[in-house]
């Protein structure tokens, strides 16, 4: 069911009759869906609320253990076979509550857009459960586009927009459409945002674009909320109740300003995955979530995502992060997204490789130029492939498994980037 109120009637419905919500993406396919439902052994899908529904009346929400499952969120599978990730009714409450009380600058006057589809945790959390703990409105918008969210965000005087990359992309490029006069401030989650993409975006909507970080298993760790500056670049401060550490391979903490990967502690964390003892055991170790994130944590507490850890190319013996090399090609004029991978390679073990959306007019030729003075030679992509567009999951991830299937498939469209010979 796309975004609506029949949603959140129906969200809150099964909620208080004490059974488990499993939403699924309206991006999902059939087999997609029937392989979730049959996996959370669902006893009802739920596709439409009918005109009119026989409900008993005036009855009261069915007691339930605090730590039982109130949904299963299925993972969005960027790296591998999506797990179910059971939420506990304790958690929605006691994280929700921080989330309104400490960090997201709510109230009861503010009008929330809600274009993040209900059935991710992100538009679970922040465009359904915040606003309605604590008494705000939202707008509720099926589907994207940006012309039709910003004349929503204007025509209803929404303040407080949360939303992915690819939105805030669509909102900074939208030059027709109505410019929103009430907005507070707006949050970017679920993926890396580039600094030229903020600032874009930000000039658009005309306030503050801010980023925060979490995953399925442990929703919104840290938010760059309002109060204080914006520090481009970084993800914000842990929220309230969470603990949030960078760690060595032993799970030792490492030296503010070093790389580790990031771990998360509190009450935004899920219960496990479902039937899937091992699974959990690997992803929760002694109470703290292991991200498998690369992160950066200030002398003050800041935190900055560097990539995945999966992600990180090893060249010649050189570390790359893709994440830096995505923010030099997305500054480019002509390009409007990009996604870079490691390919296997028998000289240097891996080579970086560019995937790129652009406008007409650019080739390997003039991006591999253009790159040349921002990029150290071991961060240059060796071979760019122009795509349409990119993979990318309900949340707005860029699902780089798919593109490198896709990369090492016969019909790839590329071009080797020219190499002088004093590059290496």
């Amino acid at each position: 069911m796309p975004n609506s109120a029949d949603v959140v009637a129906a969200w809150f419905g099964i909620a208080y009759a004490g059974a488990t919500i499993v939403p699924i993406s309206t991006r999902s396919t059939p087999h997609e869906t029937a392989i979730r439902l049959g996996h959370a052994s669902a006893r009802l899908h739920l596709t439409e609320l009918p005109d009119e529904l026989s409900v008993p009346v005036g009855g009261h929400p069915r007691l339930v253990d605090a730590d039982s499952a109130a949904m299963i969120l299925y993972t969005s599978g960027t790296t591998g076979e999506p797990k179910g990730a059971r939420i506990g009714h304790d958690s929605l409450l006691k994280h929700t509550a921080a989330l309104v009380e400490h960090t997201l600058d709510l109230t009861c006057n503010d009008r929330v857009l809600g274009v993040l589809p209900l059935s991710h945790s992100y538009g679970c959390r922040m465009a359904m459960l915040a606003p309605f703990m604590v008494g705000a409105a939202t707008v509720l918008l099926p589907r994207f586009s940006a012309t039709g969210s910003l004349s929503a965000m204007a025509r209803h005087r929404v303040t407080w927009c949360p939303g992915v990359p690819t939105m805030f992309v669509a909102w900074g490029a939208a030059a027709a459409a109505a410019r929103p006069s009430a907005l507070r401030w707006c949050l970017s989650a679920g993926a890396p945002l580039s600094e030229p993409v903020r600032l874009a975006a930000q000039a658009r909507l005309g306030a503050e674009v801010r980023q925060g970080y979490g995953m399925t298993e442990a929703t919104f760790s840290t938010i760059d909320g309002p109060g204080a500056p914006v520090r481009p670049g970084t993800v914000g401060r842990p929220v309230r109740g969470v603990d949030v550490r960078v760690v060595d391979e032993l799970a030792h903490p490492v030296p503010p300003g070093a790389v580790g990967q990031i771990i998360v502690r509190g009450p935004n964390l899920m219960l496990g995955y479902l039937d899937a003892p091992r699974a959990t055991a690997e992803r929760i170790v002694d109470g703290w979530v292991h991200s498998g994130d690369l992160g950066v944590i200030s002398e003050d507490g800041w935190l900055t995502v560097v990539d995945r850890r999966d992600d990180v190319i090893l060249r010649g013996g050189f570390t790359v992060y893709p994440s830096e090399v995505e923010a030099v090609l997305c500054a480019q004029p002509a390009v409007k997204n990009a996604a870079v991978i490691g390919l296997p390679d028998p000289f240097y073990g891996e080579v970086v490789v560019a995937v790129v959306v652009a406008d007409g007019g650019v080739d390997s030729n003039g991006l591999a130029a253009a790159v040349s003075t921002l990029l150290g030679v071991d961060k240059r992509p060796s071979r760019y492939v122009f795509v349409d567009s990119l993979p990318q999951s309900p949340s707005g991830k860029v699902l780089k498994r798919v593109v490198q299937e896709y990369v090492t498939s016969p019909g790839a469209r590329s071009t080797v980037a020219p190499v002088s010979a004093s590059d290496d």
